[in-house]
């Protein structure tokens, strides 16, 4: 009997792995930090104002406002246009050099 080897498959080509960056702890908390201030923020400028036609009024607007509040603070805080993240990241670092420096001396 008579056994011919299989043709093999062509070799997938070679990727090259790339490593996902891992996000900066600091920076992750600082834009946590800004997307809470900007939602609480929201909150009080809403607080005063009645639940109106604008997004469907009643019951269910008042109960899912804070919600939707919050979720524009992230979107505010992933724009990072008002900068709070930056400022607040930047002190962290800053305090995390000068902890390293304490504990270094």
């Amino acid at each position: 009997m008579d056994v011919t080897a299989l043709p093999s498959p062509a070799p997938a080509p070679v990727r090259a792995a790339t490593a996902a960056k891992a996000p900066d702890p600091a920076q992750h908390a600082a834009k946590d930090f800004e997307a809470m201030m900007v939602g609480q923020m929201l909150e009080s400028m809403f607080a005063g104002v009645d639940a109106g036609n604008a997004f469907g009024g009643g019951q269910g607007e008042r109960t899912w406002r804070s919600f939707m509040l919050q979720e524009y603070g992230k979107a505010i805080a992933e724009a990072g246009t008002l900068g709070i993240g930056r400022m607040v990241q930047a002190d962290v670092a800053r305090l995390y050099a000068q902890q390293n420096e304490d504990a270094g001396a």
